[in-house]
């Protein structure tokens, strides 16, 4: 068999059809057991006030890095270009609104803004002029003169005011990006826990489809069974095989998709749960009034900007102060002082009348959104329970029922109380129970990160 190394040093892709058994998922002579999830040991009950749960195993870290490590044994010399790195959720986190590009441009963007506001004074330039007047004997009615407009001060102070909004705007919109990504790195690691869990479960079927062979092996050339049920053992290995790859590959792309979100090369190794204090029973409720977090504070914020607009443009409807300064050799310095009284208001009023409807759409918009958001999180409210009830059912029996299921079948099977095929359906039973258990607690996590992103609550 060989590895390729592809993408990012970790997509796999496997060249032959028949991989020898000595090439496990995990190293050889060490098997990891899933335990059932306890109330004591679920991960992050929230992202800030809900966290998603991971399922306890009997040693997780060990598993994870197992996984990863063997994976990268594989490899042929030469081929491995990345690392591996053990990083938590909010140290993921951590690192995506680090290196994340967007996040970058957002935070020029809030400099780009915060440089505008020195443009708030913003006066004309200053003439400068040299005057003679050719009627006066020999020209020498020589003036030099300096003149100067300015807008009504309140003008800008206006400005100065709406330049300090918009660039609240622009941090309002860095905010709204900062918690997409979290939410998508949240779900991308919970993704990645996912396909880390799914891998080893069908490795753990591998490893005893391994062992009923070699059993099944040893009746066949000691006589004592007919070759139909080596060969159903082999055709159900085969197909374990199948899964196992495409646990595999999805295992891969869940790590390309969190490395992306983190724009790192390394392999990120989902790091054990640390046990939260207290359950999380009672703590989520139906959206309620006005919430909506940073979403809706965007549109909030763009509707001060339209509102600091509009003043500006009312300011500039008050006259204009000019001023000059005059001086020649034969007379006393002289000056002016005057204003420019706008007699044509045709511009400055369609100027108003279109921000005051532009803050008048952002209000719909708002509006549309909030209403967009109440829905979006009455629905997902729905989805989250019924995760809750199935993960609940799963914590409390299904896991347990599916190592009963497997150790009873695998003790029966050893003393000849039941046969080949009651042996496999057992197997199967387990395995499509466990496999419903990731399934389920992928769910959960999934439903509480987009319950915290609508509600605002994910920082």
């Amino acid at each position: 068999m060989k590895i390729n190394l592809m993408t990012l040093g970790f997509s796999l892709r496997r060249e032959d059809d028949s991989p020898p058994a000595s090439h496990p998922i995990v190293p050889q002579g060490r098997h990891y057991q899933v335990s059932p999830l306890r109330g004591e040991g679920r991960m992050w009950r929230s992202v800030r006030r809900l966290k998603p749960t991971v399922n306890k195993v009997s040693s997780l870290r060990d598993m994870m890095w197992g996984i990863c490590l063997s994976l990268l044994m594989l490899l042929p010399c030469g081929t491995l270009q990345a690392q591996e790195s053990c990083k938590s959720l909010a140290e993921c986190i951590e690192i995506a609104l680090k290196n994340n590009l967007q996040m970058q441009a957002a935070e020029l963007g809030v400099r780009r803004a915060r440089a505008l506001q020195g443009t708030a004074f913003n006066p004309d330039k200053t003439d400068v002029s040299y005057r003679q007047d050719p009627l006066t004997p020999e020209w020498i009615d020589k003036t030099v003169s300096i003149s100067q407009s300015f807008d009504f001060p309140t003008v800008y102070a206006a400005q100065g005011k709406m330049l300090k909004e918009e660039t609240r705007l622009a941090e309002a919109a860095r905010l709204v990006l900062q918690n997409e990504i979290t939410k998508s790195v949240s779900a991308a690691y919970f993704n990645l826990c996912r396909a880390l869990q799914i891998a080893q479960l069908w490795q753990q079927q591998d490893t005893l489809y391994n062992g009923f062979i070699e059993r099944a092996t040893v009746r066949f050339n000691a006589g004592e069974t007919n070759r139909l049920e080596l060969m159903n053992a082999q055709s159900h290995h085969q197909e374990n095989r199948l899964q196992l790859g495409r646990a595999r590959a999805d295992l891969a792309n869940c790590q390309l998709a969190l490395q992306k979100l983190l724009n790192v090369p390394d392999l990120i190794v989902p790091a054990p749960p640390t046990p939260p204090q207290g359950g999380i029973k009672g703590a989520l409720s139906p959206l309620e009034g006005g919430q909506g977090g940073a979403v809706l504070d965007y549109y909030t914020q763009q509707q001060t900007v339209a509102k600091a607009q509009i003043n500006v443009e009312k300011h500039k409807l008050l006259p204009d102060i000019f001023g000059e300064y005059s001086f020649n050799d034969t007379k006393l310095p002289g000056f002016q002082i005057g204003v420019s009284v706008p007699l044509f208001f045709g511009s400055n009023r369609a100027k108003i009348k279109a921000a005051q409807l532009k803050n008048q759409q952002i209000g719909i918009e708002r509006q549309q959104t909030a209403q967009s958001l109440q829905n979006a999180y009455s629905v997902q409210y729905n989805e989250y329970l019924k995760a809750k009830e199935s993960l609940e059912y799963y914590e409390t029996a299904g896991i347990a029922q599916a190592d009963e299921i497997m150790q009873t079948a695998q003790t029966a099977y050893n003393v000849g109380e039941i046969g080949y095929m009651e042996y496999i359906q057992n197997l199967q039973t387990a395995i499509a129970i466990k496999l419903q258990y990731a399934d389920a607690l992928n769910q959960f996590n999934q439903s509480i990160i987009e319950l915290n992103y609508l509600k605002g609550e994910i920082k």
